[in-house]
């Protein structure tokens, strides 16, 4: 056997090899330089085509840019944070004069959307917005629940006051916003997910609240029964919030699902409210019924979650179909050519590896 036979069958075994893994025998094969080939569709053989670039990959991050409502709710949002801080200022300052206590609520209340503003150059990512916002929310929230525990259980003279529940409410909108932002940066949530968040609290205050309310004791005056209601509610509002956080690790809802759980926990507490007819004249304590109406509410939120589980929402549907059509094989020839070996000639074979 000659010595260009001999060169050329490891090259030409490697070249079958190569195009056996390829993804079809008549897709396009390029090669690059002046000296390259492709593999054509048309007729066998070998035609000189022009280099195609490397397929695109998106990077890992979302390079969807956030929508306006999306960011409109965290300029909102922001403001009244600022605003919120600007009356806790003014209250452990203990300012009173009508001109410098309007400053610090005015300058902050400006101040925070202007920072929101140079945070979103370039724009933030879908997603981050509504986690920033949603943690500044429930932070807010958790302050409010916190300092009116507080008020309807503090024996009188012990009550935190007006500047308790503006330092209440601004450590804990404080803390939601770090928390928000943190997510934000590391987690990547779709905003689906913080509303998923921001839907658990409201459903988990308002089921505990009239839990709370509804197993005081009978005939208890209205004071007593506000303490349990209080309780209730900031009890629910947390067990809300660590469900939620507990199944978005599992399940990031459609806008569709979230509309269903809201018809399911609104209409289960609507058609619970006969309940309330067979108490008439009887010497049961009414606000039993509302056990019954809380559970009643918490079935229907059950019922519009699993009934939708698997929903899809279109635009997302059809945007995650189309990448997925696009993703090439693992295994991609890229060209071919021509290549001078010592003693004789062989070809030269260029690929990709995913």
């Amino acid at each position: 056997m000659s010595p260009v036979a001999h060169s050329l069958t490891p090259a030409f075994a490697l070249w079958a090899a190569l195009l056996a893994c390829a993804p079809s025998a008549g897709a396009q094969v390029t090669g690059g330089g002046a000296g390259g080939w492709s593999a054509g569709t048309g007729a066998p053989g070998w035609s000189p085509v022009p280099m195609q670039p490397p397929p695109y990959f998106p990077p890992l991050r979302s390079a969807e840019p956030a929508s306006a409502l999306e960011i409109g709710t965290l300029y909102g949002f922001s403001a009244g944070y600022g605003v919120g801080t600007g009356i806790w200022l003014d209250a452990e300052l203990g300012i009173d004069d009508p001109g410098m206590r309007f400053l610090p609520p005015v300058i902050l209340g400006l101040g925070a959307p202007v920072g929101v503003f140079f945070l979103d150059r370039p724009r933030m990512p879908r997603g981050m917005p509504a986690a920033i916002s949603m943690g500044m929310a429930i932070g807010a929230g958790e302050g409010v629940g916190i300092a009116s525990y507080q008020f309807v259980t503090a024996k009188e003279g012990d009550g935190w006051g007006f500047r308790g529940f503006s330092r209440s409410v601004f450590l804990g909108s404080t803390a939601g916003t770090v928390l928000g932002t943190a997510a934000a940066f590391t987690m990547e949530p779709s905003p689906k997910t913080s509303l998923l968040l921001g839907s658990g609290v409201a459903w988990g205050m308002v089921i505990g609240s009239a839990f709370g309310y509804g197993s005081s004791r009978a005939s208890s005056p209205f004071g007593e029964a506000n303490d349990s209601a209080a309780l209730g509610g900031l009890i629910g509002y947390n067990a809300g919030l660590a469900g939620a956080a507990v199944l978005s690790t599992l399940w990031v809802p459609s806008y569709h699902s979230l509309a269903w759980m809201w018809l399911g926990f609104g209409g289960g507490a609507a058609i619970s409210l006969p309940v309330y007819l067979f108490y008439a004249g009887g010497d049961h304590d009414p606000r039993r019924g509302l056990i019954f109406q809380g559970t009643a509410a918490t079935l229907g939120l059950v019922a519009g979650a699993i009934f939708t589980m698997d929903s899809r929402d279109v635009a997302a549907s059809s945007s995650s179909s189309g990448r997925a059509t696009q993703r090439p094989a693992l295994f991609q020839v890229t060209g071919g050519g021509l290549m001078p070996v010592v003693g004789g000639m062989g070809f030269t074979v260029s690929g990709l590896v995913f």
